[in-house]
């Protein structure tokens, strides 16, 4: 499928060209309107002009365009490990699925990663030096932590349930064949990746009728959950909102999620795939398989609406049975902005503050 994308037409190809060249054009508009768009804007001048490029880029793709750009989870880890003096360390899952380890493969306590991109989009070096640098603050403070990171199957060649499946699969090769216990593995997401971590832990307590059940002899010791998507609705107040102060808009979501959901899965939207579509009594159960969850959203992101009213139902039956939930919405910060400034260059506490907030959370908890 991989080598079908490569062969895109010569149009398509051009139209790749081409909107570059739009998303170019905008954010050269947006220097000059930027100044009068007060708090219909980014967070500031900087950011407003980079997600305006961002949002144009990412809207006027098509799917088959996207597949034809983007570098596989796998490549871009081993790019990042030599250009970083990082010895490679992956295992093959018995799937034929990948993971990639940041760290120690032997460290007691262990973050399993779930990358964000819609699921069509793969990991960018940008998540692998955000995971690396959280890695390395947890040993800082005396955590033996090293993260393991999924290198699940892409949509559209790969359509839901696959991801679930294969999140399922290597947190048993955690349990089984490393031998770690549950209460030594936490786990986390960015986007789609925080969809796939409520996936997961939907499965443990409510096994998926086509993925065999996961029993874990102890709860799993923490989630954190950067903008999990778990609303594939694109009608919501938020959309309209933060339209122009989100890194990108309902074209790319819409996208995305009809890819990971394929025409014909039988699945499409369930309460495992869309949390948010799920009761509060689903989430009753999984206050049995983890202890500490901290929930962090953005409040200019247009995911907003379907985090809150997730975290809403979750907080009330996680909280009531036990779990401990901290949902942390940070004003005026997009989606995923912790990583996001990151890469645009942002240093310790400047920016919103929201990578201070997980950090913080991180030290404490993990």
């Amino acid at each position: 499928m991989a080598d079908q994308a490569k062969s895109i037409s010569f149009g398509s190809r051009v139209g790749i060209a081409s909107t570059t060249l739009k998303a170019m054009t905008a954010a050269s508009a947006r220097l000059w309107t930027s100044p009068f768009k007060g708090q219909q804007g980014a967070h500031n001048y900087f950011k407003d002009v980079i997600f305006t490029m961002m949002r144009t880029q990412l809207g006027n793709l098509d799917l088959e365009q996207e597949m034809y750009t983007r570098v596989p989870t796998t490549e871009t880890y081993l790019n990042f490990c030599k250009d970083n003096g990082i010895a490679p360390e992956s295992v093959t899952l018995s799937s034929g699925t990948q993971a990639h380890w940041l760290g120690n493969k032997n460290a007691k306590r262990v973050l399993l990663w779930f990358h964000g991109g819609g699921y069509v989009v793969a990991a960018t070096p940008g998540h692998f030096q955000y995971l690396v640098d959280m890695k390395d603050t947890l040993n800082a403070q005396g955590s033996d932590t090293a993260v393991l990171f999924l290198a699940y199957g892409l949509a559209p060649e790969n359509i839901y349930p696959t991801q679930l499946t294969q999140a399922v699969e290597v947190l048993r090769y955690l349990v089984q064949t490393t031998g770690r216990i549950p209460s030594d593995i936490s786990i986390g997401g960015d986007s789609a990746g925080g969809n796939l971590c409520l996936g997961l832990l939907s499965h443990l307590a409510h096994p998926h009728p086509e993925i065999p059940a996961l029993h874990l002899p102890t709860k799993l010791h923490a989630a954190l959950l950067l903008s999990p998507w778990c609303s594939f609705n694109t009608h919501t107040r938020a959309y309209e909102t933060n339209a122009e102060k989100d890194c990108f808009d309902r074209r790319a979501l819409e996208r995305w999620s009809s890819a990971f959901l394929g025409n014909d899965s039988p699945f499409a939207g369930d309460f495992y795939s869309e949390p948010v579509t799920a009761p509060s009594s689903w989430w009753e159960g999984t206050a049995s398989v983890i202890g500490e969850v901290l929930v962090w959203a953005g409040g200019n992101e247009i995911l907003l609406d379907g985090i809150e009213e997730w975290a809403k139902r979750f907080t009330k039956s996680f909280g009531k049975h036990g779990g401990r939930v901290n949902v942390v919405v940070t004003p005026k910060a997009a989606h995923m902005e912790p990583l996001l400034e990151l890469l645009l260059g942002y240093k310790g506490d400047s920016g919103t503050g929201s990578a201070k907030v997980v950090k913080d959370w991180a030290r404490a908890k993990l």
